[in-house]
């Protein structure tokens, strides 16, 4: 009950305060948190940690469908309701205004076996990067300092097929395929338990300064 609660006072939100959001994009904050660190209780991820050229994506993903879709996934589906409300220029304004915070790294929450973690990882390094600090030619985001429930999550909803089966979603499917080959729910414990020993990689976001 308070789970259906809290997404009809979400709901309701996203179409009071619609004006608001387009005007100063603060809106994001209301799920991403107060300086967009997050937030596990509504499963929001961190996004000061990402670069502006991997949230315009996320956000034509949403708006596409490509990410949403799911009748399972209402988180999503309330992302999804909001970027497709957005214009243009509304999204480089929220982009502008997420990339201006601070970067910080999450807490750990999630401990599995490193080592075995970073063997697993290697097969991640090629999008990436060695270091999880992301690749724009790939179009594979930072994962170092995010957090590890959602990064655990994540591919999770990749191995189900939750995401990455989108007809024009290359990419998703391609992680859809790596997520596949971790059949053992000890196996996305430890690579999660591996990436969140990395230290954030300025690249991430030059604009800010690193928080730890």
């Amino acid at each position: 009950m308070k789970y259906l609660l809290f997404w009809f006072g979400v709901l309701c939100s996203s179409s009071v305060y619609a004006e608001t959001f387009h005007a100063d994009a603060q809106y994001c904050l209301v799920c991403h948190g107060s300086n967009a660190q997050g937030n596990e209780a509504i499963s929001a991820p961190n996004l000061a940690i990402l670069p502006d050229w991997y949230l315009s994506s996320q956000i034509q993903a949403f708006q596409s469908g490509w990410r949403g879709h799911q009748t399972t996934d209402a988180y999503s589906k309330e992302m999804m309701a909001v970027a497709k409300s957005m214009s243009a220029e509304d999204v480089k304004r929220a982009i502008g205004f997420i990339t201006g915070f601070q970067v910080s790294k999450t807490p750990e929450t999630l401990t599995g076996d490193e080592t075995h973690g970073k063997t697993l990882y290697q097969t991640c390094a090629a999008c990436h990067g060695a270091a999880a600090e992301g690749n724009q030619a790939m179009g594979a985001p930072p994962l170092a300092g995010q957090y590890s429930w959602y990064l655990l999550r994540q591919l999770q909803a990749y191995r189900s097929g939750q995401r990455g089966a989108a007809e024009n979603d290359s990419r998703g499917a391609m992680m859809k395929q790596i997520a596949a080959t971790l059949q053992q729910d000890q196996d996305l414990n430890d690579l999660v338990a591996y990436i969140n020993t990395l230290d954030i990689q300025k690249t991430n976001n030059p604009k800010t300064d690193i928080k730890k």
